[in-house]
């Protein structure tokens, strides 16, 4: 089994049970040297998603995953990894009792997506899955804010 970490619509328990039946939540998890960001325009999202920026003081909440081989097939389709849209990246992340693990995310593959903003559904559906795991909303609301404040108008 691998383990993936869920830092946007993938945090809402009912989208994952849709993408991939049977899997299995594990924990709450931070991923630290990121920032959330929304950026590039997605067709499906009508809007722009969250995307992982670097940033050395940053840190990302999400949660942690199990998957086994053939959801991690499925995920890769389902973020449009062949298409170029979203790439695998592999990080380091730490969960709330401070054991460290290796997992698997998504980000934009695009170099240098645009800022944007997103559609307020798809805004409701990341804030609903903080909600479900207890992270801290205060990064979502940040990302906006600096979102928009970085957006070329």
């Amino acid at each position: 089994m691998a383990l993936y970490f869920a830092y946007g619509s993938s945090l809402l328990r009912s989208q994952m049970e849709r993408r991939l039946m049977g899997n299995k939540p594990v924990t709450r998890a931070y991923l630290k040297g990121y920032r959330l960001a929304f950026m590039g325009n997605s067709i499906d999202r009508k809007g722009s998603v969250v995307n992982l920026i670097p940033d050395s003081s940053g840190m990302v909440p999400g949660t942690l995953y199990e998957l086994n081989d053939i959801m991690i097939q499925y995920l890769d389709r389902a973020e449009a990894c062949e298409k170029g849209v979203y790439q695998k990246l592999e990080v380091e992340v730490e969960k709330d009792d401070g054991e460290k693990l290796k997992a698997d995310c998504y980000q934009l593959a695009e170099a240098h997506p645009a800022f944007g903003k997103p559609n307020l559904g798809y805004q409701m559906q990341v804030k609903q899955g903080y909600k479900e795991w207890g992270l801290p909303e205060e990064v979502l609301e940040e990302a906006l804010k600096w979102s928009e404040e970085n957006t070329v108008k």
